[in-house]
This record gives C-alpha cells, sequence and structure tokens, in this order.
C-alpha cells in the first residue's frame, strides 16, 4: 500500500501540505512512453484525495517530473512528485507555489515551495564571491583601494577605507565578470527551457 492510502486527514481547519512522490500519476498526460497507467490507481489517487478534501497545489517549473534515465523509445517520463493541500493551507498562504526544478542528478526534480509574491529588499546585501580570489588581479585591487590615501579622524579612517573598498570591489567586479546574478539566471533558464524540451522530445538529446 501506498504512504499517501494510508493517511487520513481529520481536522480540515489545519493546514496541509504533503510534498513529494507519490508514486502515481492523476491523469493519462502525465506519463510518456512505457505503459499506459493503470486507470485503477489514477481512481484511487483521485478519490483519496476528494475524501480528504485535498487538491494540487499550483506548479512551475518541469511538467513531469521522474525519468527511467533511458533515452529515445525506451525513455519514459512521468508526474509523480507533487504538493498537495487543503483549503485551509491555501487560505494561510495564498499565494505559495511549488515549483519542479530540472532533474540533474537523481531521476526525480527537486521541488521546493515559495510565496509567489515575493518583495525585494531595497537594500541587497554585499557578498563576497570565491571566484574573485582566483583571479589575478583581485589582490591588486583591493590593495589599491586600501592604501589609497585618506585622511581624517581616526574612528573615520577605517570605516571610510571599508566602504571605499566595497564600492572599489562592486565595479571591478562588474568590469571584469559582468552581471554574474544575470548570466546565472539566464544560463539557469536555457537549462530548464532545454530539460522540457527533451522531456517533450525525447529523441532530441
Amino acid at each position: 500500500m501506498r504512504l499517501w492510502q494510508q493517511l487520513c486527514l481529520q481536522d480540515l481547519t489545519v493546514p496541509w501540505l504533503i510534498i513529494g512522490d507519490f508514486n502515481c500519476v492523476l491523469r493519462g498526460d502525465e506519463k510518456k512512453g512505457g505503459k499506459e497507467p493503470h486507470t485503477s490507481c489514477i481512481n484511487e489517487f483521485s478519490d483519496w484525495m476528494d475524501d480528504n478534501n485535498l487538491f494540487e497545489a499550483d506548479s512551475l517549473g518541469c511538467k513531469l517530473t521522474w525519468t527511467n534515465g533511458q533515452s529515445g523509445t525506451r525513455r519514459i517520463l512521468s508526474k509523480l512528485d507533487r504538493a498537495i493541500i487543503n483549503e485551509a493551507w491555501l487560505n494561510k498562504f495564498a499565494n505559495w507555489r511549488r515549483k519542479a526544478l530540472p532533474r540533474e542528478v537523481s531521476d526525480h526534480s527537486t521541488l521546493f515551495g515559495f510565496p509567489f509574491v515575493a518583495l525585494r529588499p531595497k537594500h541587497a546585501p554585499f557578498r563576497i564571491q570565491k571566484m574573485r580570489f582566483t583571479h589575478p588581479d583581485f589582490l591588486r585591487m583591493v590593495k589599491a583601494s586600501w592604501n589609497a590615501p585618506v585622511y581624517g579622524n581616526p574612528d573615520f579612517l577605517f570605516p571610510f577605507t571599508l566602504k571605499r573598498l566595497k564600492e572599489a570591489i562592486k565595479l571591478w567586479n562588474q568590469t571584469v565578470f559582468g552581471n554574474v546574478n544575470t548570466r546565472f539566471k539566464q544560463a539557469q533558464l536555457k537549462f530548464e527551457v532545454a530539460s522540457r524540451n527533451y522531456d517533450e522530445d525525447p529523441h532530441d538529446e
């Protein structure tokens, strides 16, 4: 018996979120390749959700979350991983979404949930990235900024020098590496698109 079949959620006022591998599809179009999904299993899964007043959370990302790791005609893809919620969860977290990331190491997509509307902080924190230390000009730039002359009260000198170094690093980083976050998001988007295209056409590797 599957784990979800053993769950009976009595208190409908408690917010419920069940996220993970249900090892079953809800519709016939949630599987590609291999044998047709068993109608009895689909009906059992659907009835269990109805009996417990559950429904699937809004989802983003990969539609098919599991693969058998094969290619071509032997490739099988299914939507086995999902986030199931009840009305109390939706009332408490109205903008909550589930996203399935492209499969990288595991045969399952990684799932994570997040509020769909998230306010960006006005002042994003400044972070040092490891790649900067490997660049041959990094230490030279740091020394030049730190050793540049500055005059004033001793209590003023140290924080001013740090602030000036921070601005120098940001400018140097933009010149040398460009906008790393934007480039990373673009690369991530290309990977997600390529993964979805491969799911749609397993022959196109």
